[in-house]
C-alpha cells in the first residue's frame, strides 16, 4: 500500500514539474511573439550588432582600469 502511495506521490510530482514547465516555455513562446510582432511594427528595434556597443568595459558595465594599480609596498621575506 505504500508502495502504491509512494508512485503516485512521485507521479504527481512528475506532472507538476511538467506543467511548470511547459508554463514557463508557453511564457517565453509568446513573450518573443510579442516582441517579433513590435518589431514588425516599429515599437522595437533590434540592436546593429550582438551586443551594443555600450558594454565595451564587461558584462556589468563596470570598467577595468587600463593599467596595474601601482605596488604600495614590496614584500620582504623573513627567516621563520
Amino acid at each position: 500500500m505504500f508502495a502504491l502511495f509512494l508512485f503516485v506521490a512521485f507521479a504527481l510530482a512528475a506532472l507538476v514539474a511538467i506543467a511548470v514547465l511547459a508554463d514557463s516555455g508557453l511564457r517565453w513562446w509568446s513573450a518573443f511573439g510579442m516582441l517579433r510582432m513590435r518589431m514588425k511594427q516599429g515599437y522595437a528595434s533590434a540592436p546593429a550588432g550582438q551586443r551594443p556597443h555600450s558594454l565595451g568595459e564587461g558584462s556589468l558595465g563596470y570598467a577595468r582600469a587600463r593599467t596595474g594599480n601601482p605596488v604600495i609596498r614590496q614584500t620582504t621575506r623573513r627567516a621563520a
